[in-house]
């Protein structure tokens, strides 16, 4: 019997992903969406294990991401299991008013929340406990290893906490480096650049903070990448 819940969440969760996949095609009539992808990645008919470890610019960030593929790439990958917070503070205040329908949202769309804000420092594998455990079953996760919406110009790219390589060490699963970038120029439509780089493992030798480190290295040459191509 809860196997066959397991499996009928699974179901609910896989199509839900695809209605929202659909629904967020509005957005591109305020996002101009490029995105670079190396040859061969997602090329699987579904992806297992992996880790998406994104850059964060916007709270659209999930959508604007999956949107940046194509249906076939897409499917190869859903049901892609997000961490979330549902600690909501600063510009995003407004959304504590609305936490039983994010809530609700996150049921749907199979989003792992994390645990509400605690104001303690370090990392805590409770944290990605959900992520580890979908990781497990062999669905694609994501998480944004800053923690945060990055808004400062410089650098361009926050610290990562040590949380993605903890999962990444747990699950021996690889992660598939994203570098989202958005232009100054917002109106009448600001262009959006995803580039993902092939997957890796971070080198075992390196202790958990020195490993996020080296991650993060691989998203700012990402985004110097799509620095250099909008140059041009």
């Amino acid at each position: 019997m809860k196997a066959m819940d397991e499996d009928n969440y699974r179901f609910m969760i896989v199509a839900s992903q695809y209605v929202w996949w659909m629904l967020a095609h509005v957005l591109r009539l305020r996002y101009d969406i490029q995105v670079h992808r190396p040859a061969g990645l997602f090329e699987h008919k579904h992806e297992h294990c992996l880790i998406l470890a994104s850059s964060h610019k916007s709270v659209l960030d999930p959508w604007l991401i999956m949107l940046a593929l194509k249906h076939r790439y897409f499917r190869s990958l859903v049901p892609v299991r997000i961490l979330a917070t549902q600690t909501f503070e600063g510009n995003l205040s407004w959304l504590n008013w609305l936490k039983p329908l994010v809530k609700l949202i996150y049921r749907l769309t199979g989003v792992i929340a994390l645990p509400p804000e605690n104001k303690s420092d370090g990392f805590h594998p409770e944290k990605i406990r959900g992520l580890l455990v979908s990781l497990n079953h062999g669905d694609v996760v994501a998480i944004f290893p800053e923690g945060q919406i990055w808004r400062k110009p410089e650098p361009p790219i926050g610290e990562f906490a040590a949380g993605v390589i903890y999962l990444q060490r747990k699950s021996r699963a690889p992660i598939v480096p994203i570098a989202v970038w958005m232009s100054q120029r917002r109106w009448p439509r600001r262009r959006c650049v995803v580039r993902f780089g092939q997957p890796v493992h971070t080198p075992e030798q390196m202790e958990f903070d020195s490993a996020a480190a080296w991650l993060r290295e691989r998203v700012l040459e990402l985004d110097g990448q799509i620095n250099k191509d909008e140059e041009r």
